[in-house]
């Protein structure tokens, strides 16, 4: 997006991101995925930026505690090579690594650099001080970190846990039905890596979903909001994952239908789509957030909402759904709201 764009959402909506219906200020975590440098290291950089106390808690999981805003986590993603070593996938490895060692800390030491990510949790922030984040993200990019833009193979994200401005069942349907009608279009404003297009972590919504969703007549309560998505999206594999905020409504309902998915309920919408380019330098944090800002932007709109609603369940109910057509009828919208 242009300067003039965040130029034009500063003055117009910025503000009313800020702060929640009680006047308080809302937050957003940010996880970010990266290799290439150690988790020490990594560590000592937030420490650096954000005071704190460095504990380590496994081999591959340290904590900065105390600092400025909280706790960061910083982790290795052990659990998928766990996953690997299971399904015995560590011969399709050699033609990589080399020879291997069944032993999971060897595995992990050889494999870690160049196909399993580090991640830091940060710990919620104000929206607007987020930029604070992009200071450790370029502290990476200096010290070497590679994102998914350095190899083909690097399927790493960025996600952001927003917290909603309302925690109201018919308020938060409303951002998400937002968030669905400007889907594709943030996904050409994010130029979405091909590596994580073909991976398995942010699949689209069913489009039967979509339609149900989407229809104006859908209003459903919190039981039913939560029994539907469910019953479409078994799965946290969106680029909108919905389960850790309706696990925080209801964990009961969640974990009984999900038993072992692994949510952490809390009360955020889980946006998992940008690409982490922390290689990249004047990479930002902040300019991957601002398709979030316009999806709140819509919801700000009734007039237009309700219009963007109407042509999108349009366009669903096509036999064919002509994405590129309804991404230059959002993009036209998008300007609209901005001028």
């Amino acid at each position: 997006m242009s300067l003039e764009y965040i130029n034009k959402i500063e003055k117009k909506f910025l503000p009313h991101l800020f702060f929640n219906k009680e006047k308080k200020a809302r937050h957003v975590g940010v996880e970010i995925e990266y290799s290439n440098l150690s988790l020490e290291k990594s560590i000592e950089l937030a420490r650096e930026l954000f005071g704190g106390e460095i504990k380590k808690t496994s081999k591959y999981e340290w904590q900065l505690t105390q600092s400025k805003y909280g706790t960061f986590n910083f982790e290795l993603d052990a659990q998928l090579l766990q996953k690997i070593q299971k399904e015995g996938l560590f011969e399709k490895l050699q033609h990589y690594i080399g020879d291997v060692s069944h032993d999971i800390d060897t595995l992990l030491d050889k494999t870690s650099k160049r196909f399993v990510p580090f991640e830091v949790a940060t710990p919620p922030v104000p929206i607007s001080n987020l930029f604070e984040i992009d200071k450790l993200a370029e502290s990476f990019c200096l010290h070497g970190a590679f994102g998914t833009t350095h190899s083909l193979h690097y399927a790493f994200g960025v996600h952001f846990n927003i917290e909603p401005a309302s925690l109201e069942s018919i308020d938060v349907l409303k951002t998400f039905k937002a968030f669905l009608i400007l889907q594709k279009w943030i996904e050409v404003q994010s130029e979405v890596d091909i590596a994580r297009k073909i991976s398995p972590y942010i699949n689209d919504f069913p489009k039967e979903y979509l339609k149900k969703v989407i229809d104006k007549a859908y209003k459903p309560n919190q039981e039913q909001f939560i029994e539907e998505y469910i019953a479409f999206n078994p799965t946290r594999n969106r680029i909108l994952d919905m389960l850790p905020l309706m696990t925080f409504w209801d964990e009961k309902r969640v974990r009984q239908h999900l038993p072992k998915e692994k949510i952490n309920a809390r009360p955020t919408f889980h946006y998992r789509l940008a690409n982490s380019k922390v290689n990249i330098l004047r990479w930002s944090l902040t300019q991957e957030f601002l398709p979030w800002v316009m999806v709140e932007l819509l919801v700000a709109n009734p007039k237009k909402f309700e219009i963007m609603s109407e042509e999108f369940l349009t366009y669903l109910e096509a036999p064919i759904f002509n994405t590129h057509e309804w991404i230059e009828q959002c993009h036209f919208h998008i300007l609209d709201l901005l001028s």
